[in-house]
């Protein structure tokens, strides 16, 4: 809270507004973190990595920061992805805090559906692991974390297979981790690992926002081969704050993999990745482009801006740094299959293996390090932005909170100094009147909101339904080769005996064409089928859906609602109790399970020639797009009717929130008519400690 506020604000007005005391709690709370963290002498730069879970998070960092040690641990599953923060400390030590009881409730609930969606699954996985542990499950949650100390980096990374590990004992449990150790090159900041979407506990997505709100500086992964499809929009939608963050840097992850998959089609390593520089480059700016400008619809300015001023991605490959930086020794299995199939393309394709400074190259390192180097020297002056920013963000948080409470107190003392006992019954019907009214338009927005949605799903429907049709379909490419022929030429002299029957073989080289399907033309058409067909649902879900979208219809429906004529109706008050009502808002968000692409097509690869093999890389093509198609339909069905549901019940209950909140509101006034004069006064008070001009 501000200190422009009295100690004693909250206590002594709770009993009189406690939705709007609650709501002004919460902020100061929320305050005090933020304060804290910016006003420690020595405060670390806060980094925070997000990205999907596969996108290569953990082991970007673990080349980032620590020479390639796997501190780390690299999850493949939202079971062992939590939210990791790291930090410097003198003596090693990590923390694994566990769900709370009532988190670890609504995921067993979950488990038991049977959804197939994504976060289900991970519930049921997240259940059946930490049940076959054998350990007392009730007990751990309850103690809430555990600590692990140890004298050495070694000894505490011996430790922790337990807590973060694929096979953890107790991995299953954790929700959140903290890491502290004594290395040099964490001096000065703060990491912030987070997992990725279709986290099944709504409040650990919850934790990750509030964490990303604290971070001065974020990188943000995409995998290059499905580069900011729309899945990481929904991320970014889901957990990329609106205020707050000053810098992110955008980092297509796994740059091999995409190498990979146009490579068979360029002439050398430097053609391939010019093209997939400019291609995804362009991509980024486009997307970038249009989140910018819905942030801008949804009155986030400082989002746009963010968006707006993000630079050119950085392509990079933590498979490709590990092979041109470390003993062959110390590869993974994934980090030697890379190493296997590039240099086999490069043999075949490209007629020379790839040396250590093409593998320098593909890492693309230097651009990551000069951007976290930069960070580093910009800390106090992105610091000093967060400090000044914070101030201007929480003293507007805090007037708009006041202004509702204002607004509330000045609409009671006008009750009390305007009514009697015997008046209220009258006033009450009045205003029920006015409230019935005001819930009718606001119904009626929400189920015109509905019917909207209903249609643009009907469009979609059409719309995704003819990329299906051209996605599975794959154009024969034509080949040309030179082939080598030769004749029979006779050596036989007619004046010469001795050389009848004798000849010699000469040759000549034709270039000959020919018919292929290109493997890589089937998975880029896949793939652009699934970037384009998610970034139209999104796309639509945001225009539509989105909570702040609804919750400014609300807004606009209440204001041309409300009376303001009225002669015993003050609109002041209505329009706070709506207003806080809205606060209140939850809708679902629309996320999607990525599927793999990259084994698809694993029984193909290059050019296909064969009839037969043509044919059945068609029929791959054309299934695997039926079971996308299905998949994404099925997944927008279902989040259309739970938004509806949603917006059906709010419609629903409107007038009865808003008739609860007058009688609640009237009964009050009963209550204060006993001594009215005393009442007005306090009002009078509240109405002057609110009216503090808090930007002075």
């Amino acid at each position: 809270m501000s200190n422009t506020l009295p100690p004693s604000f909250l206590t002594d007005w709770q009993a009189d507004f406690p939705e709007a005391c609650a709501l002004l709690a919460q902020a100061g709370r929320d305050a005090a973190a933020r304060r804290n963290r910016l006003t420690l002498a020595g405060a670390p730069l806060s980094i925070g990595v997000m990205g999907q879970v596969k996108a290569g998070k953990s082991s970007f960092l673990n080349s980032l920061l620590f020479g390639g040690q796997a501190l780390l641990p690299e999850a493949a599953t939202p079971k062992t992805a939590n939210l990791t923060r790291i930090r410097y400390a003198e003596k090693p030590r990590f923390i694994a805090h566990f769900y709370k009881p009532e988190d670890w409730a609504l995921i067993e609930q979950q488990a038991a559906g049977e959804s197939p969606d994504e976060a289900s699954r991970a519930a049921r996985e997240l259940v059946a692991s930490a049940r076959a542990s054998g350990d007392d499950i009730p007990k751990l949650l309850v103690q809430g974390s555990m600590h692990v100390e140890a004298e050495d980096l070694n000894g505490l990374l011996g430790k922790l297979n337990d807590f973060t590990g694929s096979d953890g004992r107790l991995t299953a449990l954790v929700a959140e981790t903290e890491l502290a150790l004594p290395l040099e090159q964490l001096q000065g900041i703060e990491i912030v690992d987070t997992p990725g979407m279709n986290d099944p506990v709504v409040s650990r997505t919850h934790k990750t926002r509030e964490y990303m709100a604290l971070c001065d500086v974020v990188f943000f992964l995409s995998r290059s081969s499905q580069f900011l499809d729309a899945s990481d929009q929904g991320l970014m939608s889901a957990q990329l704050p609106s205020k707050g963050i000053k810098r992110l840097i955008l980092v297509g992850a796994q740059f091999d993999m995409a190498v990979l998959d146009d490579g068979f089609n360029r002439k050398s390593l430097e053609a391939c990745t010019s093209r997939l520089y400019e291609r995804l480059g362009r991509h980024a700016g486009e997307i970038f482009n249009n989140l910018a400008s819905m942030r801008e619809k949804q009155d986030m300015p400082e989002a746009a801006a963010l968006l707006r001023n993000t630079g050119a991605p950085i392509f990079a490959s933590t498979h490709a740094w590990q092979i041109a930086h470390k003993p062959q020794q110390e590869w993974s299995g994934a980090v030697r299959h890379t190493h296997q199939e590039l240099d086999g393309m490069a043999g075949d394709c490209w007629k020379t293996p790839l040396a250590n400074a093409d593998w320098t190259k593909l890492a693309n390192w230097e651009p990551l390090t000069a951007a976290l180097e930069q960070a580093l020297t910009d800390k106090e002056h992105l610091l000093a932005q967060q400090r000044a920013g914070l101030e201007k963000e929480l003293t507007a948080q805090q007037a708009d909170l006041l202004r509702q409470l204002r607004e509330q107190a000045e609409a009671r003392m006008t009750a009390l100094q305007q009514n009697d006992l015997q008046s209220l019954a009258q006033r009450q019907q009045r205003q029920q009147a006015q409230v019935d009214k005001i819930s009718t338009a606001l119904a009626n927005f929400l189920r015109a909101t509905i019917t909207q949605t209903h249609e643009r799903q009907r469009e979609l429907l059409e719309e995704i339904a003819a990329s299906a049709q051209r996605a599975g379909q794959v154009q024969e490419r034509t080949g040309y080769k030179r082939v080598k022929e030769s004749f029979r030429v006779s050596d036989s002299k007619w004046y010469n005996p001795f050389t009848w029957g004798d000849h010699h073989y000469e040759s000549y080289s034709t270039t000959t064409s020919y018919s292929y399907l290109a493997v890589s033309d089937a998975l880029e058409n896949l793939g652009y089928y699934v970037t384009t067909a998610k970034r139209q649902m999104l796309a639509a879900f945001d225009d539509l859906i989105a909570p702040s979208t609804v919750s400014a219809g609300l807004r606009r429906e209440l204001l041309r609602a409300i009376d303001p004529s009225s002669a015993d109706f003050d609109p002041k008050g209505l329009r706070a109790l709506v207003e806080s009502s809205l606060t209140s808002l939850k809708l679902p968000a629309l996320d999607f399970a990525e599927p793999d692409l990259e084994s698809t097509f694993s029984g193909f690869s290059g050019e296909i020639k064969d009839s037969s093999d043509m044919a059945r890389l068609r029929d791959k093509l054309s299934t695997e797009v039926r079971q996308i198609n299905d998949t994404l339909v099925s997944r927008l069905r279902q989040a259309v009717k739970e938004a509806s549901q949603t917006l059906e019940g709010i419609a629903d209950q409107s007038n009865n929130r808003l008739t609860e909140r007058l009688a609640d509101e009237i009964t009050r006034l009963r209550t204060d008519m006993a001594d009215k004069e005393k009442h007005i006064a306090r009002l009078q008070e509240l109405i002057a400690v609110c009216a503090v001009d808090l930007v002075a």
